[in-house]
């Protein structure tokens, strides 16, 4: 029995889901809860059969989530659903409900750049910041919120995420289902080449580990993030800075710290901390933050046969430039801002 018990602990720590929890801490309480009279045959055997039920079905599924993981690993990741369900149905319920819970509110300083721009037939790079523990501010550029003017530059939009999300068990489904592709440079400059346009967050998992709820300052990591400049040059791509505001605070967060954890997180695409979300939960759902997200004016770059590194320099800085000025000028709408300041590392 005791075996049994040092099993299912193990299992806990394991375990996918808050039913097969709550099963494995009702077989846990059977265990220790014995019947006091052994000699009551009936009350001995219906605790067996609750002790042994509850454990039973905690394995099952267990089982089952194994099962369903590794479906998900054997699938292909732009699996089809018949009708088209997974994009049309799944990807723009998960949109409505995201944003429904965050209460997205949305601005755009020059709307008139980016319908030229899909009249034109080109398309934009949308560089959103802060990362946080996850750059959910995206939603705001999916096609079936419709935030953004319709036109090209949105009806082609895919949002840029980390290897790692795009390999993840289940997740690569879903990804999928909501627009995401990879932000590997190979994609990256394929999207562009066809004129296809892109959200991504540039600071990436660096930015993870520089977050401190105790500052003042808000930390963004770009001064080394210039690859994306240089394909706006390859392929002649106007730019536009995006800011989210309330994101940061979604989550509290313990996070490891250490040039080992850096490189690691680097590596595999995501950041190995403890996150804790709505009502303290361990890895939970992120708190309900009001969410304003602010898509700045259109930055202008030309198309360069040769990329030289003085130019990626020059609209780089100007990049910058434009996003703190974009913080500084809608922050004071922003309760939770106004004591704030950029730190742009």
């Amino acid at each position: 029995l005791h075996g049994f018990l040092i099993f299912t602990i193990i299992i806990c720590a394991i375990i996918q889901t808050l039913y097969q929890r709550l099963l494995l801490l009702a077989f846990i309480m059977l265990v220790f809860v014995q019947p006091r009279d052994d000699k009551n045959k009936i009350i001995t055997w219906l605790h067996s059969v609750a002790m042994w039920t509850t454990f039973g079905l905690s394995i099952i599924l267990q089982s089952l989530s194994i099962g369903v993981l590794s479906l998900s690993m054997i699938l292909p990741r732009d699996v089809h659903i018949q009708g088209g369900l997974g994009r049309r149905t799944i990807g723009n319920w998960i949109a409505l409900q995201s944003e429904k819970y965050f209460g997205i509110k949305t601005t755009i300083e020059d709307e008139n750049a980016i319908v030229e721009t899909s009249k034109k037939g080109g398309a934009c790079i949308f560089a959103m910041e802060p990362h946080d523990i996850f750059g959910y501010g995206a939603a705001a550029c999916h096609q079936k919120l419709e935030r953004l003017p319709s036109g090209r530059v949105r009806d082609t939009m895919e949002c840029l995420v980390s290897s790692a999300m795009v390999n993840a068990p289940i997740l690569r489904q879903i990804s999928y289902w909501m627009r995401c592709g990879p932000v590997q440079k190979t994609h990256f400059r394929r999207k562009l080449r066809e004129k296809e346009s892109v959200v991504f967050v540039p600071g990436g998992v660096k930015e993870v580990f520089l977050m401190d709820p105790n500052n003042n300052y808000l930390v963004l990591y770009l001064k080394k993030r210039k690859g994306f400049v240089k394909l706006a040059l390859e392929t002649g791509t106007p730019i536009c800075p995006v800011f989210c505001f309330g994101l940061d605070g979604s989550f509290a967060h313990l996070i490891p710290r250490g040039p080992m954890i850096n490189k690691l997180s680097e590596l595999v695409g995501f950041t190995p901390l403890l996150y804790f979300g709505r009502w303290g939960i361990p890895f939970g759902i992120p708190r309900p933050q009001k969410i304003h997200v602010v898509f700045g004016k259109l930055i202008d770059v030309p198309f360069r046969d040769n990329v030289i590194e003085e130019d990626i320099n020059y609209y780089h800085e100007l990049f910058l430039t434009e996003m703190e000025s974009l913080f500084e000028r809608h922050k004071i709408h922003e309760e939770d801002y106004l004591g704030r300041t950029l730190k742009i590392m």
